[in-house]
């Protein structure tokens, strides 16, 4: 047992991330591709399971909606209502350019439940084999008449107004080695209508603590931080690292900083 605990963890910290990542296209029909859609319901929408993990590029070929939520090229996705709290998380990533994301979820009648404002998006540096990106999250409850939810993903023209300062590698670097940062300009990330995407979708159906709550409810970070922690650290403790490593990802997705040093106590001490 603990020859394998050993080797499943040093897997687990090399390849870091156990969920698989599905590449999916957001272009628009052919005959469709120079279109200006200005209303919702126009949309084409693709259908998305939960839990999932989805990239994709949001480009000229894309779907383009115009109105006054949305000042150019999209993304139009549906989820599944009926697996209890969703968690979405949305990471735009960096180079030159960055895509200035806005999450809105509608239901079925394209009324709003909730979203995620562009201002809502943080900066995340560049670590690891992860890029410089914007990164976002939420946790909803569908209303109980919903079959699906809608997620669209736009910008405005208040979020392509503005730009994001990186951090430049070599600063990075200094950081890292605990070193001086040399005195050098950071690259500024102009803000834009494509790029490159993740949406990540997690499920808290197993949770009946959210089965009994408003529908509107969302859990404060630190109730969701407490959950993952726990039951990283339970998981480990029932032998279940396949598990434990599925809830490690989900929670270094939704940025909780101290889900790996968890995970690595745990199996310390299961040794």
């Amino acid at each position: 047992m603990k020859k394998t605990l050993s080797i499943l963890m040093v897997t687990a910290l090399l390849g870091g991330c156990v969920t698989n990542t599905e590449t999916v296209t957001t272009q628009a029909p052919t005959n469709a591709v120079n279109t200006v859609n200005t209303s919702l319901a126009s949309l084409q929408w693709l259908p998305l399971n939960a839990p999932s993990s989805s990239q994709f590029t949001i480009d000229a070929n894309s779907q383009k909606l115009i109105d006054t939520n949305s000042a150019g090229h999209i993304a139009a996705f549906t989820l599944p209502a009926n697996q209890g709290a969703l968690t979405i998380k949305l990471d735009s990533f960096a180079k030159k350019t960055v895509y200035a994301p806005v999450v809105s979820v509608y239901n079925e009648k394209n009324e709003l439940i909730t979203t995620i404002p562009a201002d809502n998006f943080n900066y995340v540096p560049a670590a690891m084999l992860t890029d410089d990106h914007l990164s976002g999250a939420i946790t909803f409850m569908p209303p109980a008449d919903t079959k699906e939810v809608r997620v669209l993903i736009s910008t405005t023209p208040d979020a392509l107004a503005k730009t994001t300062t990186l951090l430049h590698p070599a600063k990075a670097s200094a950081i890292a080695r605990n070193t001086q940062p040399p005195a050098i300009a950071d690259p500024i990330a102009t803000h834009t209508d494509i790029g490159t995407l993740e949406l990540t979708v997690t499920t808290v159906a197993d949770n009946t603590q959210y089965q009994a709550e408003r529908t509107d409810y969302a859990p404060s970070p630190e109730e969701r931080s407490s959950y993952y922690l726990n039951s990283i650290e339970n998981a480990v403790n029932n032998g279940d690292l396949n598990k434990a490593m599925k809830l490690l990802d989900e929670a270094e997705k939704l940025g909780i900083a101290d889900a790996r040093p968890t995970f690595i106590n745990a199996v310390e001490a299961k040794k």
